[in-house]
């Protein structure tokens, strides 16, 4: 697999200047590509993916959608989502976004699945995107993020749009199956 160049970052890893001394960075040849560099402290950009987690809640016999309230993709439907803060473990920030998106109280996640992928609003800007699993209680209700909730029964849930969320089904799918062959022996 070839990596990006400088030229194909998103905006935001565009670096003319280093943040830790302000001095002009210059390009170099480092660790087996073009890097910028700065020649004053020896500072080093690597770009890196953006992290998120996604977190499939069961619920009252179905699965918890959040219908987008922000850009980009609002109004699509798609299971609670966020990024992780630094330093935050992919499991919290799971539970974080899951309880903040949806009012309910949710147990310890499971991990179910990983993407990494392009985004959808910039293709130059990449995601890895853990999924994971449960609720234990609460009152489901909407959020900032999300105007509206609802609960769709896991057979009737229609194709979602990310494919972070749409590897997080498909491995809690076959989590659930295992555990029904398992309750049934």
């Amino acid at each position: 697999m070839t990596l990006p160049t400088i030229d194909a970052f998103p905006e935001r890893y565009h670096f003319r200047f280093c943040p830790r001394c302000a001095t002009p960075l210059l390009r170099t040849p480092l660790f087996g590509m073009e890097r910028q560099r700065c020649p004053a402290c020896s500072w080093v950009h690597f770009p890196l993916p953006n992290l998120a987690a996604t977190v499939i809640i069961e619920y009252q016999g179905g699965i918890v959608l959040v219908q987008r309230d922000i850009e980009p993709d609002r109004g699509i439907w798609h299971l609670p989502i966020g990024h992780a803060e630094y330093g935050e473990d992919p499991a919290d920030a799971a539970l974080r976004e899951g309880e903040e998106e949806t009012g309910l109280v949710l147990a310890t996640p499971r991990f179910l699945s990983y993407v990494h992928s392009p985004s959808y609003s910039d293709p130059r800007l990449f995601y890895l995107v853990l999924g994971f699993a449960r609720a234990i209680g609460g009152e489901l209700v909407g959020s900032d993020e999300g105007r509206n909730t609802r609960v769709v029964p896991l057979a009737a849930l229609e194709p979602l749009k990310w494919s972070g969320q749409q590897a997080a089904l498909e491995a809690y799918r076959r989590f659930r199956s295992q555990e029904s062959e398992v309750r049934s022996q």
